[in-house]
């Protein structure tokens, strides 16, 4: 697992401004730049009129791309598609990347998606002052009344936290969770396999003679419950033989699987929507501080 609940991993600290530690979100981080580069060379090179099926799957996923930040933003602010998949691109590959069971998911450290939500805000504040002035920007915060004040400066600061924390406790929570379950099965794995080895081979044998007849059975008569208890009989059997034999010794068995089909909600599923969710706030919040010409004019 590439979740640890006490943080990421220090490789080591280069001795400059007081030290600068260089962790395994760091080296995750890097590679995905490095990989996003990579792919940005890789697929925009050798374009052609008559596109081939790498350029047809690139071209679709960009004007999905850019029909998603115009109906979310407005055609005036196209010019943000770039900005809005890199994000969203540095995102999903920084959860997936925690699938290599050796790299960090930079997504599982608060360090990262915080500083993408603090560029955010920054972005928006800068949209406002340009456009309203460092004192018209000032006076928003006194609107409608100057009770309010306090509580507008709240919500500023409270939006990047908000996004922040929303992402990186979606994804490191789902690591904390997977890693949890892990740990309980090879706890029960350990105790189930002793408890059939207590007796020597005999119960193994045993249960892998009725998970085999069950299987049998359930192919005469189809009964998908034969075929369930069946399978976990053999299994438990088969494992107990190996076990008491010293091939399986320690290996906790019944953690296997059960954790992957977990990781492939928590890191692929769970990191795709959190990916999705993070841009599509990028994009509302930063379309408020941009309003169309129409809107503007109004206002």
């Amino acid at each position: 697992m590439d979740m640890e609940v006490t943080g990421a991993f220090i490789y080591f600290t280069i001795p400059i401004f007081g030290g600068i530690p260089v962790t395994q979100t760091t080296i995750s981080s890097l590679i995905v730049t490095a990989l996003l580069c990579w792919a940005c060379v890789y697929l925009g090179k050798n374009l052609k009129k008559r596109p081939d099926g790498k350029q047809v799957l690139v071209e679709k996923g960009v004007m999905m791309l850019h029909n998603m930040v115009v109906e979310t933003m407005g055609a005036h602010n196209a010019h943000w598609m770039p900005f809005i998949g890199t994000i969203f691109l540095s995102s999903i590959c920084g959860s997936f990347i925690g699938l290599t069971g050796f790299l960090r998911s930079t997504t599982a450290d608060l360090s990262t998606v915080l500083v993408w939500a603090v560029m955010v805000s920054v972005i928006i504040w800068y949209n406002n002052i340009k456009n309203n002035g460092f004192v018209g920007w000032l006076k928003g915060f006194t609107q409608p009344i100057v009770v309010m004040t306090p509580m507008n400066i709240v919500s500023e600061i409270a939006q990047p936290v908000s996004m922040a924390f929303r992402h990186f406790g979606n994804v490191a929570g789902g690591g904390v969770i997977t890693t949890i379950i892990y740990t309980a099965l090879s706890l029960v794995s350990v105790a189930v396999l002793n408890l059939i080895t207590a007796s020597g081979w005999l119960v193994s044998a045993v249960l892998l003679a009725v998970g085999t007849g069950l299987i049998f059975l359930w192919k005469k008569n189809g009964k998908k419950i034969a075929l369930v208890f069946g399978i976990i009989s053999a299994v438990l059997g088969l494992f107990g033989l190996l076990q008491a034999m010293g091939v399986l010794a320690g290996v906790p068995i019944l953690a296997y699987g059960i954790p992957a089909v977990l990781s492939c909600y928590f890191d692929l599923f769970s990191g795709f929507v959190q990916a999705y969710v993070f841009s599509l706030l990028t994009m509302v919040y930063i379309a408020g501080s941009l309003p169309g010409p129409e809107e503007a004019q109004q206002a």
